[in-house]
């Protein structure tokens, strides 16, 4: 389990996704804690066991923001131990692919493709798309896009999601994908390309496979 010296970006971003990565989060520097958290940080994630969360709510809030695992000070070492080897288990598993039609999402690429043709995203843009991508055909709000992609729990004044999502149409359209991307009634985007077209069902193939 890597369990280095990590209280910086620079230091983080270093490390290698694939081994366990133990963080308390009583003393991990805050500038650590928001680039774990924001779209940057989603490769390594699941690699993190964090300690020191004492807030149940808080604790699945880090869940479901794609964490490792995360569980109190109060842990002895064979429990430490098999909550690391689980996270090796379940990183190890994740889906690295996603497809949608003709459109695939690579997760360790960082990157869409149609084809064999790479859309050249933005890492924000990817991350907007991902997060489309979990649920096709359903409009996924302003504050939802903030919350899952930019770490965010308040509407800020800027129009940061316009823009990403304009540009993200724009790429998508030049990859022979116009229209994929409509603003929803009521507000937030949603993806509206036919998944059926030209497309094989392999959704779930997973890293290393």
């Amino acid at each position: 389990m890597q369990s280095d010296d990590i209280n910086s970006p620079e230091a983080i971003r270093a490390l290698t996704p694939d081994t366990p990565i133990l963080i308390d989060h009583e003393t991990v520097d805050a500038g650590v804690w928001r680039w774990l958290n924001g779209a940057r940080g989603v490769r390594l994630r699941r690699w993190a066991l964090v300690i020191g969360m004492s807030d149940g709510q808080e604790r699945a809030r880090l869940l479901r923001r794609g964490f490792g695992d995360t569980c109190d000070l109060a842990i002895g070492l064979p429990e430490l131990h098999a909550r690391a080897l689980r996270i090796t288990q379940q990183a190890e598993a994740l889906v690295r692919w996603r497809q949608h039609g003709p459109l695939r999402l690579d997760l360790i690429e960082r990157d869409a493709f149609v084809g064999d043709k790479s859309v050249g995203l933005h890492p924000r843009e990817f991350a907007v798309l991902w997060r489309l991508m979990d649920s096709p055909g359903e409009a996924v709000g302003k504050r939802e896009l903030l919350r899952d992609v930019w770490n965010l729990s308040f509407v800020p004044e800027t129009n940061s999601v316009a823009v990403h999502t304009s540009r993200l149409r724009s790429k998508l359209a030049v990859a022979g994908l116009p229209g994929w991307i409509q603003t929803a009634p009521g507000g937030g985007y949603q993806l509206v390309g036919r998944a059926e077209m030209d497309s094989p069902n392999d959704e779930n193939i997973q890293i290393g496979a």
